[in-house]
């Protein structure tokens, strides 16, 4: 059986730089994914733009097309990847889940849905840690007559005109939601802890290259300004603030705090007869797969900028893994160049278990 240098796992734009690293090194390695490249982004709500400029939505080698100082459309990043695939002959499997990760006698053992077994001496889990929608337990308050939807929708017309909408989470994606449904909804939007809401363009130019000229989208995940960052949690949605909502006709409420029948309770008031509830309320991470358990703690991962406690395994594509950037298209490449840095060492000090033949690039 071949045993692959290094196996990824995920083929988002993270898991579509490491796989060039890895064979402009000349390592052998695979990209496996659940679904098509790009299906993700593909399946995000129909219209929503990217918060980064295309100027910043390139991966390493390959512009993004189009007016660098506009936002791209999520199918624009979609093809975007499946160009990126293209371009640089790169070896990913579609639609090859993995249903479990384990190690044995320091190879990792990469067991797919359709059962095959996959052996690698390292494997870099590209998955990200937005796969899997969160819908908060005072949901199961509600009456069976309020319809719920998680953020992921992929239209608005799949919310009929002139209900009651609530709208947990006022994120980027949950105000977009909010903005694209008041011309024929009752909508309200109920907010967490207060954030700030820059305007995607100052003086004419994305916020980020102005955050990316001050060095902070690159400030160490530790540093002050960094801390400072992560405590404000700011979204660049100005377009879609409280003031400009307001114009707008949506209703802005506090945190939602219990839910019974079609009634629901903030901290700052009530909404009743309500007829759909959108969760937009953030991700978690599914990690049952991953049979390592010497890389977690409470806490989640154990790693240093995605190198993990575990020999061999890392992380690449997640929010402030080294800094603002890591979980931006624009932060991609240097992440990777540090964890595939640790690879090409890691490799160095294996004994060469495979022949010579079996190492050329898959």
């Amino acid at each position: 059986m071949k045993i692959f240098d290094t196996v990824i796992i995920g083929a988002g734009q993270a898991g579509l730089c490491a796989a060039k690293h890895a064979k402009e090194l000349g390592l052998s390695y695979v990209v496996l994914d659940k679904q098509g490249i790009g299906q993700v982004w593909q399946a995000r709500l129909k219209g929503m733009k990217l918060f980064t400029s295309r100027q910043f939505c390139g991966l390493p080698e390959l512009k993004f097309s189009g007016v660098q100082n506009g936002f791209p459309a999520v199918t624009e990043m979609a093809q975007y990847l499946q160009d990126y695939v293209k371009t640089f002959d790169l070896d990913v499997r579609q639609f090859t889940p993995v249903r479990l990760l384990s190690k044995e006698q320091g190879l990792y053992q990469i067991e797919l849905e359709a059962g095959e077994m996959l052996r690698a001496k390292t494997v870099i889990n590209a998955t990200g840690s937005n796969q899997q929608p969160i819908i908060p337990s005072l949901s199961s308050g509600l009456s069976d007559e309020v319809v719920q939807h998680t953020s992921v929708l992929t239209s608005l017309d799949e919310v009929p005109s002139k209900k009651r909408v609530v709208i947990v989470g006022d994120g980027a994606t949950g105000r977009q939601i909010a903005g694209g449904l008041a011309s024929r909804c009752q909508v309200i939007l109920a907010t967490g802890r207060p954030r700030g809401f820059p305007k995607n363009k100052v003086l004419g130019k994305d916020i980020f290259w102005w955050l990316n000229l001050l060095g902070i989208l690159r400030a160490d995940s530790q540093s002050l300004v960094a801390k400072f960052i992560q405590r404000r949690n700011p979204v660049p949605c100005g377009g879609f603030n409280n003031a400009r909502l307001k114009k707008l006709g949506v209703r802005i409420l506090g945190r939602a705090i219990n839910c019974s029948g079609r009634e629901m309770d903030f901290n700052n008031g009530s909404v009743s007869d309500m007829d759909i509830v959108i969760w937009s309320v953030g991700y978690a991470e599914r990690v049952d797969w991953i049979k390592l358990e010497d890389c977690f703690d409470e806490a989640g991962w154990r790693h240093n900028r995605g190198v993990t406690t575990e020999p061999g395994l890392y992380l690449v594509g997640r929010k402030w893994l080294s800094c603002r950037a890591s979980e931006l298209v624009m932060g991609t490449d240097n992440d990777v160049m540090h964890v595939m840095d640790d690879v090409v060492k890691y490799l160095a000090l294996l004994p060469d278990v495979t022949p010579c033949e079996q190492r050329s690039v898959a």
